[in-house]
């Protein structure tokens, strides 16, 4: 029986690249998308029957619970994200830090409450997609990284207290998308130059996290339940 895998940020990026490929290895997928692209309908008319698009806002609950309602979930990759606004504590408005914890880690929790009865059922997998940014103090992008710190702890949490699902936290590398764009056009005024500038010069293809989301959700085990692993991590390598 195919899996059924739910994918938020389906629309482009990471999210698209890891949706085609477990399409193509024959799971059906619940793709969550805010905003409608030509990448995920096509893959629409490729995979008929196979993906449900569903467009709705990650952080809205109507839109969330909708989702959740699916008959059966074996795994979630939970990977919408923002990275704006860019600043210092001292300068980003506590409207911006709650922006941005509202996408990258209280929608995760509203949607996990949400997705865990079935997860238990099929004794399914949790992939979070966090962000080396979490590890490491990084000036002016200390709210993003803050959550993505946050969502890795959350990772640890989760696996502790559901033994029966495999959650995974996922650093994805620095990926070319429409977020690592964001730190190249607007991030530069705020980071270190020399920082900014290797970051914007070695990114890596979507298609690359996406095949490591696929081997984790096809392959990885109980054991890897807890961890927060980078994409080429020997752990990783080894699926």
């Amino acid at each position: 029986m195919s899996p059924t895998i739910l994918i938020t940020g389906a629309s482009r990026g990471i999210g698209l690249a890891a949706t085609e490929i477990v399409l193509a290895d024959g799971a059906k997928v619940i793709a969550l998308q805010r905003t409608s692209t030509a990448g995920l309908e096509a893959l629409s008319r490729k995979y008929p029957g196979s993906l449900q698009i569903v467009k709705g806002n990650f952080t809205n609950a109507e839109d969330v619970s909708a989702i959740a309602l699916a008959d059966s979930l074996d795994a979630v990759v939970l990977n919408a994200a923002v990275n704006l606004p860019f600043g210092t504590i001292a300068t980003i408005p506590l409207h911006g830090y709650r922006g941005i914890f509202e996408v990258n880690v209280f929608a995760v929790v509203q949607f996990l409450q949400l997705a865990l009865p079935k997860l238990r059922k099929t004794k399914g997998k949790v992939i979070l997609v966090s962000s080396g940014a979490g590890e490491i103090g990084v000036k002016g992008i200390g709210a993003y990284a803050a959550s993505k710190a946050a969502l890795t702890q959350l990772n640890r949490t989760l696996a502790v207290e559901e033994p029966e699902i495999t959650a995974i936290a996922l650093h994805p590398g620095i990926v070319k998308t429409v977020m690592a764009e964001a730190v190249k056009t607007e991030g530069h005024g705020h980071m270190d130059p020399a920082l900014a500038k290797e970051w914007t010069s070695n990114y890596i293809e979507p298609d690359v996290p996406g095949l490591v989301i696929r081997n984790l959700v096809f392959k990885a085990g109980r054991d890897y339940s807890g961890k927060y692993l980078h994409y080429n991590d020997p752990l990783i390598e080894s699926l």
